[in-house]
């Protein structure tokens, strides 16, 4: 089996990069390791506990491949305004307040469920002629030779492709195959996610509180708005924390949660199962190799606090696509590397922010504490800034 492009890896990131490279010509292949999930559409009501929040440079890119367009009207929501409050915030007075309107766009970002995204993607791929998804497959050995990577699967089957591209998550196999060093900071914290029925109105309007929690340690909540008075809550805390926030019946996280926002939304109602994952700050050393490209959680992994990580991986899968159009052998390495080469700056500049943010808020000494709510509401104060910081954003 030849193909132009072989993707391991059929998370979102991975199939909208087969989607875009079929749609452009190539024929593609997207293995995974797991079998295809159940995408039947959910009851009216109930959201998946997992969001994304995509931003307008990622919607424009996936409309270009006629993904966005599919999504159902009802199970995304807009968001309008972002409401950052500092961890000496006593009041609703927010320290920064982000607002589309102020910055003349459309929308900051858009709130999907993963499982609605899957289903677009899922579809999308059904109608591309020139790819195929195999899954579950399981990948045995890879190697390279001059003009191929070729994938030798537990079954005995062998795929060849001209580029190999590894979509395959934090823990990618392929970035091992290639010989790719990862440097990785494990922060110590798992984010716990879950999905809230609000008494009050969200108004569309996200918010954000860096905290310092009761165990001592710095914790950062976010509200994300979903279609109708609900939410979905991101709280970025200790491990331990974490464990015991899981452990609570579901009334008493709904208070807790309320109480932690200051009931901004009034009180709150748990709905759906509550989930946590660990958070770490990963980067690849390299985004390629000989016939080999990384994208996404294979290239980097952020902390959650900007909600920014698919949105990085999308824009991997934007300037790969890019990189390849024109060109014949998708695996010449002029491609791979003009595709490494426009990425750095992005890649560099969010690590950064969000790796700094994230160190600046777990550091508990006063006068750290008092030097960051002080930056908070300066930068939500400077004439431009907001909108500066808005415009930066939605690029990504």
């Amino acid at each position: 089996m030849r193909y132009d492009v072989a993707i391991i890896g059929a998370g979102p990131s991975g199939m909208a990069l087969g989607v875009a490279l079929s749609q452009a010509g190539r024929r593609v292949v997207v293995l995974d390791a797991l079998p295809a999930p159940a995408l039947a559409a959910s009851p009216a009501g109930e959201f998946d506990a997992r969001v994304y929040a995509i931003s307008p440079a990622s919607a424009a890119w996936l409309a270009q491949s006629r993904v966005w367009g599919a999504l159902d009207p009802s199970r995304v929501a807009p968001v309008y305004d972002m409401q950052v409050y500092g961890d000496q915030s006593k009041t609703l007075v927010p320290g920064l307040d982000l607002s589309a309107y102020r910055a003349g766009v459309g929308a900051l970002c858009t709130i999907v469920e993963e499982r609605e995204l899957a289903r677009v993607l899922a579809a999308a791929a059904r109608f591309s002629a020139s790819l195929e998804v195999l899954r579950p497959v399981q990948v045995a050995a890879v190697a390279t030779v001059d003009d191929e990577a070729r994938i030798t699967l537990a079954d005995g089957r062998i795929v060849g492709a001209q580029l190999l591209v590894g979509a395959d998550g934090a823990r990618s196999q392929v970035r091992a195959w290639a010989g790719i060093e990862v440097q990785s900071f494990d922060y110590g914290q798992s984010a716990v996610v879950a999905n809230f029925d609000c008494e009050k109105p969200h108004h569309n309007t996200a918010s954000q509180w860096f905290r310092v929690e009761q165990d001592g340690a710095g914790g950062i909540l976010a509200w994300l708005p979903l279609p109708g008075d609900r939410l979905s809550m991101v709280w970025s805390v200790s491990t331990t924390f974490a464990e015991s926030l899981l452990g609570l019946d579901r009334e008493t996280l709904a208070e807790r949660v309320a109480r932690a926002g200051m009931y901004k939304h009034g009180r709150l109602a748990c709905s759906g199962v509550p989930a946590a994952f660990p958070l770490r700050n990963q980067r690849a050393g390299r985004l390629i190799g000989q016939r080999t490209a990384l994208v996404a959680d294979a290239a980097h992994v952020l902390h959650p606090l900007a909600g920014q990580g698919l949105n990085l991986g999308f824009g991997d899968c934007a300037g790969l696509s890019a990189a390849l159009a024109g060109v014949r052998d998708c695996g010449d390495p002029l491609a791979l590397r003009a595709y490494e080469r426009g990425r750095k700056a992005a890649l560099l500049e969010m690590h950064a922010v969000t790796h700094g943010l994230a160190r600046l808020f777990a550091l508990d000494h006063p006068l750290a504490r008092g030097l960051r709510n002080f930056g908070l509401n300066l930068a939500g104060r400077l004439p431009g800034l907001p909108r500066m910081i808005v415009r930066g954003a939605i690029r990504a």
